[in-house]
């Protein structure tokens, strides 16, 4: 009965944590998430996405491709809320709330202790990343789903003789590569693994093979896909590690050796793969929920849970027998994918490294709970109390109040108060610049669509060229005062760094402020 209860506790913090201000926190639908909401939109509506594509398998975006299934998984969403943010954030929530679950049944299935699959799920329950990740959009939050089911429907298989699990397990791997595109490398790499691991079983076991060629011709579309798109192809290579600004200069100069710029590559590898293993990323500033430069960030897992991580790193074996190995090559695989890429470290890129880390804490807050006075382990409840109540502090009040900008706070707010006044007004003028000296451009010709539920057909008949985006009564383009014709009936929307000259004698008739109170847009009339 108490096992049942903690049980209960953690599914109820899971789903809670997950969806609680899921439509307010993070405060607006991001860049990202408005191009996977926007393009569920159409399609439901025309069967066609942004760039009127028919039901693609590859997404357009504003600066990326997108892996298909978290938009087609928002379609249902879309048509049942409406569109909202509850509409593009449900799958991910509801998602990232079953892999808790199946995380639980993995480490039961591997070790069929209860206790360690129940620690385990309450780790990851409760990671700053993944509470994160499940309150958006995020693609990598649906691979990483599926990623994880595929794993542990494998290893039921290995004892259960059922056919339906093993073509299952092979499904669930190829609907987590149909969900994120780092999955395309690393989802092979594990069914490789496993197979290697387990090939003294599986090989007298026809349905293994027959799985792994299922999985090969369901991703066959997406792999044909992938090399039939040009733009695909280049924004993977504009995303490798040989494009690091530092590292690029140095390939480029003909001073150096062959061999020296090899090794140049190999310590750029190197640098970035073992700054995901720094525990200060890990425990202490890995997920930057306050502003840049706060010294009081957040890793991401809470960092009541390093000395345990230390704990059970060097135990995996006592409770994972011989599948410690499986844990132990997931650990230390996960981030090399992110560590080829440029750029800062990715979250989404190692998101799959949770999955092995919560593991390992769990196993050493596991041996720790055996072995512990009961002065320590009420020592230990204060302490996690105190830090996994702060992390609540911050994300559900300091975030979003202070990140509005961030995630381009403002665009709804612009389109609720077009929608009622659409009628009166001759043309919708917006300029996409924000932020602090113009520094960010927004997707306003996305966001004001979407929130004021125009026709998706008019923005599949929009002209877009180097001045900007112009559909139905929309103008996105940069505002010049001093060359923009003036007329009435015309709505002028701008950022609060664009204010005209008062000379022009327009009327300011609304303004939208950020979360924390700052104004954002400026809204004028002649």
């Amino acid at each position: 009965m108490k096992f049942k209860i903690l049980v209960v506790l953690v599914a109820v913090l899971t789903v809670l944590t997950r969806f609680i201000n899921l439509d307010s926190n993070p405060p607006h639908l991001s860049n990202d998430e408005i191009s996977i909401a926007y393009d569920a939109y159409s399609v439901s509506k025309t069967l066609r996405d942004e760039h009127n594509h028919f039901l693609p398998l590859s997404f357009q975006s504003h600066s990326t491709y997108k892996a298909p299934l978290t938009i087609y998984l928002s379609i249902p969403t879309t048509i049942i809320f409406g569109n909202s943010e509850i509409a593009a954030r449900a799958p991910s929530a509801f998602l990232g709330s079953l892999t808790v679950l199946i995380l639980g049944l993995l480490v039961f299935e591997l070790t069929r202790n209860k206790y360690l699959s129940l620690l385990t799920a309450l780790i990851l329950a409760i990671s700053p990343m993944h509470i994160l990740t499940s309150h958006m959009a995020y693609e990598a939050n649906i691979g990483l789903f599926f990623f994880v089911l595929g794993i542990y429907l494998f290893f039921l298989s290995l004892r259960k003789n059922s056919n339906l699990i093993t073509f299952s397990s092979f499904f669930a791997f190829t609907l987590s590569v149909y969900s994120y595109h780092t999955e395309w490398v690393f989802t092979p790499f594990i069914i490789i693994l496993l197979y290697m691991l387990n090939f003294k079983f599986i090989s007298k076991k026809p349905k293994y093979y027959i799985g792994a060629l299922i999985f090969l011709v369901l991703i066959t579309p997406l792999v044909l896909d992938f090399l039939s798109n040009l733009q695909t192809t280049t924004r993977a290579g504009t995303e490798n590690l040989l494009r690091e600004p530092s590292l690029a200069k140095k390939l480029e100069d003909g001073n150096f050796f062959y061999w020296q710029k090899i090794s140049f590559i190999l310590q750029a590898f190197l640098e970035k793969y073992s700054s995901y293993f720094n525990p200060s990323y890990i425990f202490f500033t890995g997920y930057n929920l306050l502003p840049k430069g706060d010294p009081f960030q957040l890793g991401v897992f809470l960092f009541i849970f390093l000395p345990f991580f230390c704990i059970g790193i060097f135990s995996l074996r006592s409770f994972f027998k011989g599948n410690s190995k499986f844990i132990y090559i997931l650990l230390i695989t996960s981030p090399i994918t992110a560590s080829l890429t440029s750029g800062p470290q990715s979250t989404s890129r190692n998101l799959v490294s949770l999955i092995p880390i919560s593991i390992v804490c769990a196993v050493g807050l596991f041996i720790f709970w055996k072995t512990a006075g009961k002065i320590w382990k009420k020592a230990f409840l204060i302490i996690f109390a105190g830090t996994f109540l702060y992390f609540l502090a911050i994300f559900y009040y300091h975030f979003p109040k202070d990140s509005g900008e961030g995630f381009q706070y403002g665009y709804k707010q612009i389109a609720l108060f077009i929608k009622p006044r659409y009628q009166n007004l001759n043309l919708i003028i917006i300029d996409p610049r924000f932020g602090p000296a113009n520094m960010y451009s927004g997707l306003p010709h996305l966001y004001i669509p979407y929130y004021t539920n125009l026709d998706p057909n008019k923005l599949l008949e929009s002209k877009r060229d180097k001045a900007g985006t112009f559909f139905d009564k929309y103008q996105i383009r940069d505002i010049n005062w001093d060359k923009e014709e003036l007329d009435e009936g015309n709505l002028y929307i701008v950022p609060v760094s664009n204010e005209p000259d008062q000379k022009l004698q327009l009327k300011r008739i609304y303004t939208i402020t950020l979360p924390n109170f700052k104004p954002a847009f400026y809204l004028y009339i002649l």
